[in-house]
């Protein structure tokens, strides 16, 4: 304690065990302020301890990087095999696809021909009985006109040998 301290609590009119005790109370808590208050000492102790945190830090986050790059670089390479497998898939699919489209052309294609055939079968069928029907109208019309020109030639014969007739008498 100092005396200092003293005098002065004691020129306050505090007693004189007041004095002592509240100067012993400050002592005190001085005494252990110093564990908690930060000397120049404790922080440069800091700053390197800090700076060492940091280094490790940068150093793990630079394995980190290298870890995450070297694990990328490998999910690359798997999605590239990825790639190459679902094109060979792709590719065996499609010609797949193209021999199946191939072969139903083909039997469309058939199709076709048989339904073809059976329509120009039907169609000849058709035609021939057109081609009966139209000649036998054409033999009518054809009967009917050589009568109508026999009817009409012994009318010009009639009115021939009239007029001859008329003529030479």
């Amino acid at each position: 304690m100092q005396a200092e301290s003293l005098e002065v609590l004691e020129k306050a009119n505090l007693s004189s065990t007041q004095a002592r005790a509240i100067v012993r109370a400050i002592e005190i808590e001085i005494a252990g302020a110093k564990d908690v208050l930060a000397t120049k000492q404790d922080i440069i102790l800091s700053r390197s301890e800090v700076r060492q945190d940091i280094t490790l830090v940068r150093s793990e986050m630079k394995q980190e990087v290298t870890l995450l790059r070297s694990e990328m670089a490998e999910l690359g390479t798997q999605l590239r095999g990825e790639m190459k497998e679902l094109g060979v898939q792709l590719r065996s699919e499609m010609k797949e696809l193209g021999v199946q489209l191939r072969s139903e052309m083909k039997e469309l294609a058939t199709e076709l021909r048989s339904e073809m055939k059976e329509l120009a079968a039907e169609l000849r069928g058709e035609m021939a009985t057109m081609r009966a029907e139209i000649r036998t109208e054409f033999s009518v019309a054809i009967a009917t006109l050589e009568r109508r020109m026999y009817a009409a030639m012994l009318g010009q014969m009639a009115v021939l040998l009239g007029m001859i007739y008329f003529f030479t008498r």
